[in-house]
């Protein structure tokens, strides 16, 4: 059967024009094909969309469009894969961003806003699957001059060699801005209404960074400062006020209610008041440094407005919030990775580069702490 083929295809006459055209027709169409791809790779064609004015803007205020060596790096260099066989996909997977456009979906500044976490939450996943393939299109480790770098770059970059991390776990935002200070405030401002408007449970959390409890009703005669997240149980309300009571443990009679035995994450400081009216319910010892811990319970009063719908809600706000603002740096880490000695020092250097507000930060780095290891657990 082969040999026919071959016999037919090399003879003369009709046959070879067939061959002739066929081939010459297959190269203008793998070259048409071809020429148009690369054309929707072009800067030109990927700006020329009036969606993508907001994008643009901020690429071309970035190192990526313009920096000391004059070499950009364009929107295909980033979001389209060079094996053919992964842009193709690519490509295909690009006429979805057509329907959009004809919805009119992120047509205007206000609409992109909307959906830009979304936007960048979906490259973000694509880059960490494909282990940074564009990125390392331009840089590669083994160009890489590491002794150049910040200490902290080198740090990381270790983690990169290693295969712990990949380049996108660290470089967000690098081309267009991060989708952070309105999206913490919408996060902030819905748990809020929702905190406004939710019946009193028998179990509650306090929503506010801290309140202050008081020995009666009336904000009168305080007796401990509440930290956010601290676990409620409700007595009564009477008005726009709520007698609850807390659990925790002391150490040595201190002013300092923590969250568990030898557990030092603080959910409450009392004053000379407070810790006059506590009940003790029971003592331990702790047996390394002969410290006395008590479990002990608080009784106060509390604004209504400081209450929020239930402990596991707060959390998921709280954990969203973490979830949100640390993957913008770095891949998160489980709590339990570090005892809280060791979280408490890489918390305070990551102060300077959260975009969280310092009551947001305080509520995320006290639910960090709350799952980590004790001190005594470090290896």
């Amino acid at each position: 059967m082969v040999k026919r083929a071959f016999k037919w295809l090399s003879g003369t006459g009709p046959r070879s024009l067939v061959l002739g055209i066929g081939i010459v027709a297959g190269i203008i169409g793998w070259g048409g094909f071809n020429t148009f791809m690369e054309y929707t790779n072009s800067y030109e064609f990927c700006t020329s969309c009036h969606e993508m004015s907001v994008v643009k803007g901020e690429y071309q205020e970035s190192a990526h469009a313009h920096n000391p060596s004059g070499v950009p790096a364009i929107c295909s260099d980033c979001h389209v894969p060079k094996p053919w066989g992964a842009k193709l996909v690519r490509k295909i997977m690009a006429t979805k961003e057509l329907y959009h456009w004809a919805l009119g979906t992120i047509d205007t500044p206000e609409k992109f806003e909307q959906h830009r976490m979304q936007l960048a939450n979906k490259v973000w996943d694509t880059m960490e699957k494909s282990d940074s393939r564009e990125c390392r299109n331009c840089h590669t480790n083994e160009t890489m001059l590491t002794d150049k770098q910040t200490s902290l770059a080198q740090k990381m970059h270790k983690k990169l060699m290693s295969g712990e991390q990949t380049c996108i776990n660290c470089h967000k935002g690098i081309a267009h801005k991060l989708p952070v200070e309105s999206l913490y405030a919408k996060m902030e401002a819905e748990y809020q209404t929702e905190t406004n408007n939710s019946q009193l449970a028998d179990k509650a959390v306090v929503i506010l960074p801290e309140a202050e409890m008081t020995a009666t009703p009336d904000g009168e005669d305080p007796l401990a400062t509440l930290y956010g997240g601290t676990p409620l149980m409700v007595v009564k309300q009477e008005g726009d006020w709520v007698q609850v009571t807390s659990e925790g443990w002391d150490r040595e009679e201190g002013s300092q209610i923590f969250i568990d035995f030898n557990r030092a994450v603080a959910l409450a400081k009392m004053n000379f008041d407070g810790m006059d009216r506590v009940e003790k319910i029971e003592s331990r010892l702790e047996p390394e440094y002969e410290l006395t811990w008590n479990r002990i319970k608080l009784t106060g009063w509390v604004p209504r407005a400081a209450v929020g719908p239930s402990e596991e809600r707060f959390w998921e706000y709280v954990t969203d919030l973490h979830e949100v603002d640390c993957n913008l740096c770095h891949k998160t880490y489980p709590r339990d990775k570090w005892i809280m000695f060791d979280w408490r020092n890489n918390l305070k250097e990551m102060r300077r580069y959260t975009k969280l507000s310092q009551e947001q930060l305080q509520l995320v780095s006290n639910w960090v702490l709350r799952g980590a290891r004790n001190d005594a657990e470090a290896d």
